[in-house]
């Protein structure tokens, strides 16, 4: 099956499409901070309160990792990512009509679960079924995209901070979600490179050459999705577990 010709691998507009949610639901989450002290002087809350709501999505998305994981091998990748947009997207909206802390951990609480499907292993493991080779440029490209979404969203959130005020600046961020983030995502993004008649980046008939041992475990799962136990009895599964804990 041809791979690679005039047209550009889709594969790669995949990983654009990734990297955009990436970009956004980073950015939006990360851009918190910049809005400590306008609500601060407008509720008059402490900072330790407000910081509260910003610690519960980052307790609450680690534990539905696992969750997330279990959907996106479950059901459709794609929609648990465009899914977890429209939430953070749709929770920015009603940030701005809060009026009491309870509201604000509420709406944080459930923001969470957008966050969780917006980010991380979901986007792994789409790309990651797109490249068989270059696998590791993709995932840096969608990992570094984080970086950079609070880089420029953080700084266009206090734009809008000067210029208008926390509200609109909340605005800003819902609606480049649910406008522009989410279109191009839904249009973008496939789960698998079968379902559009194509093989994933660098695979061959022959199956994966280069990295073969003979009779390692890693030649077993290499290139195909590993199940639970064949993951966990690999080195590199005890490796990376320890270097994610640590």
């Amino acid at each position: 099956m041809k791979l690679f010709g005039q047209k550009p691998y889709y594969g790669w507009f995949v990983v654009a499409g990734c990297v955009l949610v990436s970009f956004g639901v980073a950015g939006g989450q990360f851009s918190f901070g910049v809005f400590l002290k306008p609500m601060t002087e407008e509720f008059g809350w402490s900072r330790g309160s407000l910081s509260l709501a910003f610690a519960l999505t980052f307790m609450i998305s680690g534990l539905l990792r696992p969750l997330a994981g279990y959907l996106a091998d479950r059901y459709s990748s794609k929609l648990a990512v465009l899914s977890g947009v429209t939430v953070m997207g749709t929770i920015l909206l009603f940030i701005p009509f809060i009026n009491n802390l309870a509201q604000l951990y509420a709406l944080f609480a459930i923001m969470s679960i957008g966050i969780t499907l917006g980010t991380g292993p979901i986007l792994t493991k789409i790309v990651s079924g797109w490249f068989q080779t270059r696998r590791g440029l993709v995932l840096g490209l969608v990992s570094g995209a984080s970086s950079f979404g609070a880089m420029v969203l953080v700084p266009g959130a206090s734009l809008f901070l000067v210029l208008f005020n926390w509200k609109e600046a909340y605005w800003f961020l819902a609606l480049l979600l649910l406008l522009v983030v989410l279109p191009v995502g839904f249009k973008l993004i496939r789960n698998r490179p079968q379902d559009m008649g194509l093989e994933p980046y660098g695979a061959s008939a022959g199956g994966p050459v280069r990295g073969r041992t003979a009779g390692s475990d890693v030649e077993k799962i290499f290139g195909r999705d590993a199940t639970l136990r064949e993951a966990i009895r690999t080195p590199m599964f005890a490796r990376l577990t320890l270097g994610f804990f640590v």
